[in-house]
């Protein structure tokens, strides 16, 4: 077996890649190649490549940073269900506390010699998220963090304090044209999250606690907010503890395993793919089915297939 490790760039400025490579070359009769990307998004074009390199091989391939990173490359790779797939994190990456504590996974030992589970991940026409695809309030709040995460004047909680105000005062009540499996429907809304864990994003708790491997992921949509409950939502976002709740006349939750979405106008409408943001006219979102062999630690809590 080959396995890749692919850094993201934030991670290429700490001491990890050093401590990583001193790690591996301690591993007897380990076959490893480690690459470190330039810039955000770069690990894409670096996982295609990776992909036509080894083609033909068992190839392991280990993103190494945050979510978004894990996405970025999973979009670079053709076939998902040919690789091993497995996330060392470097932020709290919380898609993985649905397999307990996320710690272990920061021990490349324990990767490398870890199990693989086949779990779902979210196609959609525009790209693949591990995680969440979400639209609304959420993605606003993240193409704000964004910009202002660059401005060195500005702290990671101020920015995140920021980025919820603005997206809680700017984000539309959208009319949506909506097809949740059969089902259809045109709803004016101010949040659509589908999700393939239990815990998404950087600041929302699903309650429906599904399987990463069942094929069905949760989809919550929150009908028009108006003044009060954005203020509410922008210190629950701060707080890292917006939950959504069947109780909540506003909200709706269901399961589903795929979805359309589209403006009832036909404009583009933003989406956030496991933080990448995308702007497009139509959406078509499919759960697929334990379509990727996840590495996990041999004692991660998971009682998956």
């Amino acid at each position: 077996m080959v396995h890749v490790f692919i850094i993201n760039p934030e991670f290429n400025e700490s001491e990890f890649p050093v401590k990583l490579r001193e790690t591996l070359s301690r591993i007897p009769d380990l076959n490893y190649y480690v690459f470190t990307t330039g810039a955000a998004g770069d690990e894409t074009q670096l996982a295609s490549t990776i992909e036509d390199i080894f083609e033909g091989e068992q190839v392991r391939i280990y993103s190494c940073g945050g979510i978004t990173t894990a996405r970025n490359v999973l979009e670079g790779i053709t076939d998902l269900s040919k690789i091993e797939f497995a996330i060392i994190p470097s932020e709290n990456v919380k898609y993985l506390s649905a397999f307990g504590s996320q710690e272990s996974f920061k021990d490349v030992q324990k990767l490398i010699s870890g199990k693989t589970v086949r779990v779902d991940y979210i196609k959609t026409n525009h790209g693949v998220a591990l995680n969440s695809v979400s639209f609304g309030l959420d993605t606003y709040s993240h193409r704000c963090y964004e910009n202002l995460k660059s401005m060195l004047i500005f702290g990671n909680r101020v920015s995140w304090f920021m980025a919820n105000i603005y997206s809680a005062m700017m984000t539309p009540n959208y009319s949506y044209n909506l097809k949740f499996d059969d089902t259809e429907a045109s709803l004016k809304l101010t949040q659509i999250h589908i999700s393939n864990v239990p815990i998404w994003g950087k600041n929302v708790v699903d309650p429906e606690n599904r399987n990463v491997a069942e094929g069905i992921a949760s989809c919550v949509t929150v009908y028009r907010f108006g003044f009060f409950s954005r203020i509410k939502y922008v210190i629950d976002s701060y707080r890292h503890s917006v939950k959504y709740s069947k109780d909540d006349s506003r909200q709706s939750i269901r399961g589903i395993s795929s979805a359309k979405v589209r403006h009832a106008t036909g404009v583009p409408i933003w989406c956030s793919l496991d933080g990448k943001q995308i702007l497009a006219t139509d959406w078509n979102i499919n759960v697929i089915k334990q379509g990727l062999k996840m590495v996990i630690p041999s004692e991660a809590e998971y009682e998956g297939k």
